[in-house]
């Protein structure tokens, strides 16, 4: 499921190269991607914050 998300994540990566990596690279790249979705993750989070910081939750009526 890692090597689907890194071909994913990574525009021009192919299964074939996710393969023939060494470990460290493999490892690397994987820690990179994780980085970037955590970054995404709190970027998204901080998207969702009204005026003043506050944060905008959705109200059942």
């Amino acid at each position: 499921m890692t090597c689907a998300r890194l071909v994913q994540h990574y525009q021009g990566l192919t299964w074939t190269d996710v393969r023939g990596m060494a470990l460290r690279d493999f490892n690397t790249l994987v820690e990179q991607m994780t980085e970037d979705l955590d970054e995404q993750a709190r970027a998204e989070g901080r998207s969702r914050r009204g005026p003043g910081g506050e944060r905008r939750t959705p109200v059942m009526t």
